[in-house]
């Protein structure tokens, strides 16, 4: 197609209208990226659909796993075990409940409930004991529900004199569940005080276990999808790095770009088709899910450096106006990540699973046919490729890229995968190899660094140091924030009171509030940053940093709050808790996101800017995968598996990790400042 130079000189507010072009092309790539990221871990954790399995029997055991209450041994002391069978019957099977027998010496009282009108108030319903009911309960009912039973409770009393600490939870080893406890997919924990320490009309803690009546998830514990979570954002950081070297060397970023847009929107196909019919309960479903996965991480690999880059070609050296196009390509990332929730995570969370993966699919085709009809009419020579035979590499690379991902999901269902997690795994369970492994790679580390000092010149080698300071903060940071779409995403969901009025709020909305936010407060802080510059007040690199990690502590007082008023899943925190945390992990982000990389293009030395910039996106690639791997610890820390120093209780301990981590990074890096600012570049280098 033939373009004129009338139409490429056209411009928007100023900007070629090519940067629109861009803007609208990211918009939705961060729509299908955060779409399919804020309903990953609710799906993976999510019990399966009692209604969707096929006729026969199904049996669950029901543990009540006691222990020594607020006990501050470093092994963890089990007192007894009680145990109840759940049995699903379905198209009229017949089966026995018989679960494992009860272990130990239980001090705890279990006994079936039932519900009646409060006599208080007769619009409200209240959980009394069940005289003679038996303790197992068996649901049956017609494929497809209803069943008896969805919804069932027990009441569990203390007749002792000691407090103890009791989890309750469905035994998952090789058993599909199909019952939340007190909305929780995993388990929960509390403690359960003596009977006679009990305040008048005190009611004792009720467990009430519901059948899943909307999609079947894929039944993981929270600590296996933490992880997962964690492999996913991690390496969508890390690919880039090897996308953005075969761009420049090879296909350019206009062919980079089409192979990860097509890659990403066959990932999510791939995502939707996983949960058709038995697939959506079968290994082989979720052999393609892991496979759909992998290809959008290579998708994003090759898509994520490329758009960036276009948008700096649309300007020559030197234009005053390059600055604010990336800060209007910003926001388009930003609007993408706003919307995104409202759809994808409505359909997954009110519709079904699959349907909200399948929509950000169609979000990633919306972009890439707009970005193929636009190229030619408002960027023409713009990611042009450096080589001539360009378009047989980018096929080649895009059927290797395709191949692989899918290679990864069958290497999954054959089990090879099973040997990372067993190696992870060995070793949490044998922390001096841990820690010596841990120890080995940061002397490795520390080792290489010293030699990259000693081979720049000397006047560099400050502005380098800073830099890798920087890095290391700015990963602690990240390990805090993308908590969002693990361990806060879930307590969101089964922790948090989501009601206005009659409307419950899908969990996944609240994966928007950071991006909401950003809109409203980013041009306030630029309209900061600016007035403290000119009154020569505007803070150091190193002081921006120190306070997003601040504020990211701040944030997390509130899920301390939040995780005190759901010990035990009784009761559901506020929704303006999780909005206040949101809202100052927002501060802290505008305070130390923005100017990272472009620090790094200001302070490195010129002939290293594409290996530190590299290095950067390696640090956000272990940010991310050690939130993920750190949001696997939440039950742990919650069942008293894993020790801290204190005990508020609940998943408030948990959150409270992130307190004191962001307290003593602050503290370190408000030291570190004077020392930074001397070593870092001077404005006039």
């Amino acid at each position: 197609m033939n373009t004129s130079p009338n139409t490429m000189n056209q411009t928007i507010l100023g900007h070629p209208k090519g940067l629109f072009l861009l803007f609208l092309v990211e918009m939705w790539e961060r729509f299908s990226y955060y779409g399919m990221r804020a309903l990953l871990t609710l799906y993976l954790v999510s019990v399966i659909a009692a209604k969707q399995v096929g006729p026969g029997v199904y049996n669950n055991t029901l543990e009540f796993v006691e222990k020594p209450a607020a006990t501050t041994s470093a092994e963890l002391v089990i007192d007894g075990v009680q145990t109840r069978g759940l049995m699903l019957a379905v198209d009229g099977a017949e089966g026995d409940v018989t679960p494992p027998a009860s272990t130990g010496a239980p001090r705890l009282h279990v006994q079936r409930a039932k519900e009646v009108p409060d006599p208080a108030d007769a619009t409200k319903m209240i959980w009394v004991p069940a005289d003679g009911a038996d303790e197992h309960v068996t649901l049956s009912g017609p494929r497809g529900g209803p069943f008896t039973n969805e919804r069932f409770a027990y009441i569990v009393t203390n007749p002792g004199d000691t407090p103890v600490s009791c989890t309750i939870r469905v035994r998952r080893d090789a058993q599909r569940t199909f019952f939340t406890v007190n909305d929780n997919a995993d388990s929960v924990t509390t403690e359960i005080k003596p009977d006679s320490t009990r305040a008048d009309g005190e009611a004792p803690y009720v467990v009430v276990l519901a059948i899943n009546n909307h999609d079947s998830g894929r039944n993981w514990t929270q600590s296996s999808a933490g992880k997962l979570y964690g492999w996913y954002t991690g390496l969508a950081y890390l690919l880039p790095i090897l996308g953005g070297l075969l761009a420049d060397k090879l296909i350019g970023t206009h062919r980079s770009m089409v192979i990860g847009s097509i890659l990403i929107s066959i990932g999510h196909v791939i995502l939707g088709i996983s949960g058709m019919g038995d697939m959506a309960q079968n290994n082989t479903g979720l052999s393609m899910f892991i496979a759909g996965l992998a290809v959008i991480v290579l998708g994003t690999g090759y898509f994520k450096p490329t758009v960036s880059v276009m948008v700096g070609q649309l300007y020559p050296p030197g234009d005053p106006r390059r600055d604010g196009a990336f800060t209007i390509f910003y926001m388009g990332i930003n609007l993408g990540a706003f919307i995104c929730a409202f759809i994808c995570g409505t359909l997954g969370e009110k519709v079904g699973w699959h349907y909200g993966f399948g929509s950000a699919a169609v979000g990633m085709l919306l972009g890439m046919g707009l970005y193929l009809w636009g190229k030619p009419r408002y960027l023409v020579g713009i990611g042009d490729a450096p080589k001539s035979n360009a378009t047989g590499i980018a096929s080649m690379i895009f059927v290797v890229s395709l191949a692989a991902g899918l290679l990864f999901g069958v290497a999954y269902q054959m089990g090879s995968m099973d040997a990372v997690g067993r190696m992870l795994d060995h070793l949490q369970a044998n922390p001096n190899l841990g820690w010596s492994v841990v120890v080995g790679m940061i002397l490795g580390i520390l080792a290489w660094v010293g030699w990259f000092l000693a081979i720049n010149r000397p006047e560099d080698r400050g502005p380098i140091i800073t830099i890798f300071v920087f890095m290391l903060f700015n990963a602690v940071f990240w390990i805090g924030f993308e908590q969002a779409g693990s361990s806060i995403n879930l307590f969101t969901q089964q922790n948090t009171d989501r009601m206005i009025g009659s409307f419950e709020v899908p969990a996944s909305w609240f994966q928007s509030v950071n991006a909401g936010l950003i809109f409203i407060m980013a041009p306030l802080f630029a309209m900061l940053w600016t007035a403290l510059g000119r009154r020569k007040m505007n803070p150091s690199q190193a002081m921006k940093i120190a306070m997003g990690i601040f504020f990211l502590g701040v944030g997390y007082l509130f899920m301390v709050m939040a995780g005190k008023v759901a010990i035990g899943g009784t009761q559901k925190a506020s929704m303006l808790l999780i909005f206040m945390l949101y809202f100052w992990h927002t501060v802290g982000e505008l305070c130390l996101s923005p100017t990272g990389l472009s620090y790094v293009t200001k302070a490195a030395p010129v002939r290293f800017v594409s290996l530190l910039m590299g290095i950067w996106f390696v640090s956000s690639f272990i940010a991310n995968l050690g939130g993920g791997l750190v949001a696997a610890q939440v039950k742990a820390v919650e069942e008293g598996r894993t020790k801290l120093p204190w005990n508020f209780g609940g998943q408030a301990d948990f959150f409270f990790l992130f307190v004191v981590a962001c307290a003593v990074a602050t503290v370190l890096m408000l030291v570190l400042v004077p020392i930074m600012k001397k070593l870092m570049r001077s404005p006039n280098d």
